[in-house]
């Protein structure tokens, strides 16, 4: 059978309750992609692929699986998989057909809402490439009623499975205001300190004594050491020629913030891999590959990288 290829990005929310909803939208789902010879992609946490894979049998077996608990641990890091997944099947001449679970229950609320800014994101990310579908399941017994509720913003469709409606809540190009929102505030007390162009040497140490003050293992300082190195960089290079870090403690993580007067323009950077001539971009990228929680906010008012790294 030839494939049916979207026109455009296909971007729909689907909401399910319970193991018998979940499966009964997604087989179904990915069996059309597979009759209509598409590349059918999955990413969703194990227990999840395990239930798909049962329910599927044999038609499994056609079917690319992503662990999303690992792809996405660091929900900045999606994207670009989702961009690397598209190139190569374009290559192959076969359009996509994806279903990606980034925002599963039992997910930490930091992690949320950098799920709810990727969600926006993708918008973003492919609305004016080649068209392919990307069906988002939300678990509305497992998560918290803000999420589901979120979800009518940042999809332009949403389903309950048999029917698609439109978000009355989604605006084209929406993602911009997320992008710009402020972070929350520390909980408690923090450790403040500014760096200027000689100042990166220092301020690295400054990063690294803190983490191991805290008791993160080596390799979680070495890797905070190097987002710091990055991160002070990028300030002094694109923020004005200085920033500022805080450094404090949230309930089972350890959360560095570098913040500075610039502003990224578009919100993708350090989303996608950079090409070799690309001018910038490159130290967030290597940020968000390594660390485990990485949020980036940026308006006229100046950009701040928040990194939680977790104890």
């Amino acid at each position: 059978m030839t494939a049916v290829a979207e026109p455009r990005f296909a971007h729909e929310a689907l909401f399910y309750r319970g193991e018998s909803e979940f499966l009964a939208a997604l087989v179904p789902f990915l069996r059309e992609g597979l009759a209509q010879d598409e590349a059918v992609v999955v990413a969703e946490p194990r227990d999840r692929l395990a239930l798909l894979q049962e329910a599927l049998g044999d038609d499994a077996d056609a079917i690319e699986w992503l662990d999303m608990a690992e792809i996405g641990a660091n929900p900045a890091r999606i994207i670009g998989v989702w961009t690397t997944t598209l190139s190569r099947h374009a290559a192959a001449g076969r359009t996509v057909r994806g279903v990606g679970e980034p925002a599963f229950a039992g997910r930490r609320g930091t992690e949320l809402v950098e799920c709810r800014l990727h969600e926006f994101l993708l918008n973003a990310a492919f609305d004016d490439g080649p068209g392919w579908r990307l069906l988002c399941p939300y678990d509305v017994e497992g998560l918290p009623r803000a999420v589901t509720q979120d979800a009518l913003l940042t999809h332009p469709r949403h389903s309950t499975g048999a029917e698609r409606l439109a978000s009355e809540g989604y605006a084209a190009g929406s993602y911009r205001n997320a992008f710009a929102a402020a972070l929350p505030a520390p909980s408690g007390s923090a450790f403040r300190g500014r760096f200027g162009p000689d100042d990166v040497p220092a301020t690295r140490r400054t990063v690294a004594h803190y983490a191991r003050s805290c008791g993160l293992r080596e390799e979680q300082v070495e890797v905070l050491e190097l987002a710091a190195s990055e991160l002070a960089t990028n300030s002094i290079q694109h923020g004005g020629g200085s920033g500022s870090l805080a450094m404090w403690l949230e309930p089972g993580a350890v959360v560095v913030e570098f913040s500075d007067a610039g502003r990224l323009v578009d919100p993708l950077t350090g989303r996608l891999a950079p090409s070799l001539d690309q001018v910038g971009g490159r130290g967030l990228y290597v940020v968000n590959q390594l660390c485990d929680l990485v949020a980036v906010r940026s308006s006229d008012a100046g950009t701040t990288v928040r990194v939680t790294t977790w104890m």
